[in-house]
Formats: C-alpha cells, sequence, structure tokens
C-alpha cells in the first residue's frame, strides 16, 4: 500500500476567472482533468478533492473521485489541504492545487522524490523556462536553488539580480534556476505545523506562501521536472490548457 495521499484544494470562488474549477476541459469540468493527472501518478494511494463547495463535490464524485467537505472560513488551499490530512494517516501528502488540469505525472513524481529519497520535510517541483520572456513574466515563479536541489528563494521577480553580465543560454540553462511548478509535497506531521505558521514579510509581500516555510528555516527540496505543466488563473491560461489537453491528454 501506497504512503502517499494526494489532496487537490478547490473552491467555486475566484477572483480573476470565474467558477474555474468547473470550466470545461473537453468534456469535464477542470477540477476532474486536475484529479485524472493525479491518477496517473505512480505511488499514489488515495486522491481526495478538498471543498468548500457542494457542486464541485458531487461533480467530482459523479467522475469516480473522492471529495472532502472543508471550512469554508479556511484562508488557503494549504489549509484546506492540512485540513483533510489531519484525518488522513498517509504520512507523505501532495497538494496538487486545483487549477493544473495538465500536470504531468512524471512532474508529480518528480515533486514528491525529494521527501522518499532525501527525507526532506517539503518538496515541491520546477522546470526550465521556455524561453526569456517567460522569465520575465511575473506570474511565472522563479526559484533558485542551491547544490543539493533546495530552494534557497523563491520570487515573482528575476532572480538572481544580475549586475554582472550573463547570457540568456546560461540564464535559462542553469541547474539550479527554474520556473516553479504548481505543487507541494510535504510530510504530514510537517504539514500541520506549516499551516498553522504566521505569514511572514517576504510571503506577504511576494504572495508566496512557500517562502514562510523557507523564512522559518525549512529546506524545499526541488525536484527536476523535464516538462512543466500550464495552471489557470485567467480565461486565456484556460485556453492554452484546453490546447495541451486536446493534444496530449486525450
Amino acid at each position: 500500500m501506497s504512503n502517499i495521499a494526494l489532496v487537490i484544494p478547490a473552491r467555486l470562488g475566484s477572483t480573476r476567472l470565474q467558477r474555474k474549477a468547473l470550466a470545461d476541459i473537453h468534456g469535464a469540468p477542470m477540477v476532474v482533468r486536475v484529479a485524472e493527472c493525479a491518477a496517473r501518478a505512480k505511488g499514489i494511494g488515495e486522491i481526495i478533492v478538498a471543498t468548500d463547495s457542494e457542486e464541485i463535490a458531487r461533480v467530482v464524485r459523479a467522475a469516480g473521485f473522492t471529495a472532502a467537505m472543508t471550512d469554508e472560513n479556511l484562508k488557503s488551499g494549504t489549509d484546506r489541504v492540512a485540513a483533510v490530512a489531519a484525518t488522513l494517516k498517509y504520512p507523505i501528502i501532495v497538494n496538487l492545487q486545483g487549477d493544473e488540469p495538465v500536470m504531468p505525472a512524471a512532474t508529480i513524481e518528480a515533486a514528491i522524490a525529494p521527501i522518499v529519497e532525501r527525507g526532506v520535510l517539503m518538496a515541491s517541483a520546477f522546470t526550465k523556462f521556455a524561453n526569456r520572456a517567460e522569465y520575465m513574466e511575473p506570474s511565472c515563479v522563479k526559484v533558485l536553488t542551491d547544490h543539493e536541489q533546495n530552494a534557497i528563494y523563491f520570487s515573482r521577480h528575476t532572480i538572481p539580480y544580475t549586475q554582472n553580465p550573463i547570457s540568456d543560454e546560461e540564464l535559462l540553462n542553469s541547474k539550479y534556476l527554474g520556473k516553479h511548478l504548481g505543487l507541494y509535497a510535504y510530510q504530514r506531521d510537517f504539514l500541520l505545523r506549516y499551516a498553522k505558521m504566521d505569514p511572514v514579510l517576504s510571503e506577504r509581500a511576494e504572495s508566496l506562501e512557500q517562502l514562510r516555510a523557507l523564512h522559518n528555516g525549512i529546506k524545499i527540496g526541488m525536484g527536476f521536472a523535464a516538462k512543466g505543466s500550464q495552471s489557470v488563473d485567467t480565461a486565456s491560461d484556460l485556453d492554452k490548457a484546453r490546447d495541451i489537453f486536446y493534444k496530449e491528454f486525450r
């Protein structure tokens, strides 16, 4: 039996794209497509959608997946995942965000690997930037790692700051710099502690919750993924995800 549970936080309210969890992607709601991505990954013992919406829960269950109702007052997806994790006995919990309908199975596995192989408390995944324009885009989160492939810092801004000239080739092909992808893996006991930590300055400034872990001295192991994903935040993102799904997942 696997020792890994994967939880997908999904809520109906969203600021930039209304009801995006239920947006149709070639015949199925986005949240169901995310669950299907999770089902392709090796080693996952249970997949649970954590939601405060009965409407989301119904479509998830109709598609054959498990849904768990969570308090509508929870502030973040991590809080929702932690609430479900508290009811589980799996030692490893994966948080696959509910707006990642074309996340490759190998990328999910890459995010889990640092916990399984190195015993870090928290892990995630990153990939190479497609080009400089993507690297410059604030919606694409950058991660800089150390020689052990633990995160040094995450930012929406370009990092590292290039006071000295560095070529695009060197910057975009460095094995220590890449595009952060929208999923996390945790040792369960750490996740329950992490969800109770207070927000910190860097986290609030960047709107990047993972900076809370770095601020508190927690190593975040980064698994390298050969292929990235397409998160959905806007109508344009949704069109891109639909196109990727049509070409690669149907």
